[in-house]
């Protein structure tokens, strides 16, 4: 997989695969109160392949195994209608603000791709903290890598898990550039985060924190279609 983002944001090929141990103990034992089971679904075979080899590895080094982790409510209360409250080693996000339900028609200038980028990164962040992706796969082409990172993304919170953390903002670093041979657009990104943490229903985290800036400004490709934008791809700039 060449795109940076979903190597990256779903480390599974370089992140770190733990133990979840006593960070999650509390989670464990205040999810099994609850009534709730989260019902089990075939994840994508791309991140199920990588996930379970990743997670056969790290059970082979343990001599005790992790618990099993059930969903509970962040805050380990459920939050009043409308509150928001973000993720925690109890469970997932609370009361996110919807998106958009459908991408706005923008023109064909870069004053549109910002506006559709913002709409983007609202919907992107939302599949993110709920598992909920059908916003933003309409963002993106299913030949794109962060096609797959949703599929990633969803496949987990229907597994059981969650994601704690991981919340992108993007900033223009660069000129709209077209180009004529391969019929789409480029330019130049830098993306800024912190630290994210994906917990698995299986008892492990992966997670990683943004210690090495270098690869944080990359190429986002783009396609403009009957008034729409939409995101193509992405690759690190010393690729191009």
């Amino acid at each position: 997989m060449d795109s940076t983002i979903f190597n990256r944001r779903t480390l599974l090929g370089s992140g770190a695969l733990v133990g979840i141990g006593a960070l999650l103990a509390a989670c464990g034992q205040q999810a099994n109160n609850e009534a709730a089971a989260t019902a089990s679904a075939v994840p994508s075979e791309t991140a199920s392949a990588s996930a379970s080899t990743a997670a056969s590895d790290t059970a082979s080094a343990s001599a005790t195994p992790s618990p099993r982790v059930t969903r509970g409510y962040s805050g380990n209360s459920k939050a009043p209608d409308g509150e928001y409250r973000k993720a925690d080693e109890y469970g997932p996000a609370q009361n996110v603000p919807k998106p958009r339900n459908e991408p706005v028609q923008y023109p064909e200038t870069e004053e549109g791709l910002y506006r559709m980028m913002k709409d983007w990164v609202v919907a992107h962040n939302y599949a993110i903290q709920t598992g909920d992706c059908s916003y933003a796969f309409k963002y993106v082409t299913e030949d794109a890598e962060e096609y797959e990172f949703y599929l990633y993304i969803q496949g987990l919170y229907q597994r059981g898990g969650w994601a704690v953390d991981g919340l992108d903002s993007y900033q223009p670093e660069g000129p709209l550039i077209y180009d004529e041979a391969k019929k789409m657009y480029r330019m130049m990104h830098r993306r800024f985060w912190g630290t994210v943490m994906y917990v698995e229903s299986d008892g492990h985290l992966i997670m990683q924190a943004n210690t090495e800036h270098s690869d944080d400004n990359f190429y986002f490709f783009f396609i403009y279609s009957d008034g729409y934008w939409k995101i193509a791809g992405s690759k690190a700039k010393e690729e191009m």
